[in-house]
């Protein structure tokens, strides 16, 4: 398994291939941080789209019933396994590490 962080000029590019990336698999959002502990927000669900928008820096998840939006992101990192996205770890302003796992 290798991990990459990705270059914030990389972000737009890649969030707006990732749900072709990831087609088929199911998605789990975990949030995890000193205020708010460890949450699960979605348990498996399709990955429906991905944007991020470069001036309202934001990351915004569409998945079924709800749009699920970080907003600025400091570090975000990649996993694979063998080419195929795993997991991604988005860091945001508040230091919440927030967990998007395919499978």
């Amino acid at each position: 398994m290798g991990s990459k962080v990705l270059a914030k000029a990389e972000w737009a590019a890649y969030f707006s291939h990732l749900h072709e990336a990831v087609q088929g698999k199911e998605i789990k959002i975990e949030i995890v941080g000193a205020t708010v502990g460890d949450q699960i927000l979605v348990k498996s669900t399709p990955l429906l789209g991905a944007t991020y928008e470069v001036k309202q820096d934001m990351l915004e998840l569409l998945v079924e019933g709800m749009t699920h939006v970080i907003e600025r992101p400091r570090k975000i990192t990649v996993q694979d396994e063998e080419g195929e996205v795993v997991a991604i770890e988005v860091i945001d302003l508040a230091d919440r590490h927030q967990i998007l796992t395919f499978a």
